[in-house]
């Protein structure tokens, strides 16, 4: 093989990784979703409770009156987006159509029992770029936050 002809060779291939890696980059800017609720979609279901957590940490950081801090995890888990015949008496009311995880903050021994004080909710709502965080304890330090999230049946309707 000539010189010359290698030499070519090797700039095509260079000018096609170029053009490559440009068009890779236009294309992951342009399907990187705006809003954290569509960021956390798109992450591996593993990572979504781990990023809540990252969430409610951040917000206790901006916010210290925010206690108890949650310095360890107990259970971190994805209630999954609150249905529309969410049950309007309960804390998740005000979240229709969001998506939510619980935190509940604690030691890791059996135990132990789940403190509402330690418990928590992240919300990522369509359109958010920032988390909302709810704390799961009522004025008596009841729990306000169910395991799963409480409905009402539609109404049925009878012509």
């Amino acid at each position: 093989m000539k010189p010359s002809t290698l030499l070519a060779a090797a700039a095509l291939l260079a000018l096609a990784a170029c053009g490559q890696s440009a068009t890779e980059t236009t294309t992951a800017t342009a399907t990187t979703p705006s809003d954290l609720k569509s960021q956390v979609e798109a992450m591996a279901p593993e990572q979504q409770p781990v990023f809540a957590w990252q969430q409610l940490v951040a917000y206790q950081t901006a916010h210290p009156d925010a206690t108890p801090a949650c310095s360890k995890v107990r259970r971190a888990a994805s209630q999954g987006v609150v249905p529309a015949n969410v049950d309007p008496k309960s804390i998740y009311a005000q979240y229709a159509g969001q998506l939510v995880f619980e935190i509940q903050c604690g030691q890791q021994l059996t135990t132990v029992h789940d403190d509402p004080h330690e418990h928590w909710l992240v919300i990522f709502a369509p359109g958010a770029t920032a988390a909302n965080v709810a704390h799961c304890v009522d004025a008596h330090g009841g729990e306000l936050c169910a395991r799963i999230i409480p409905t009402v049946t539609a109404p049925t309707t009878t012509p």
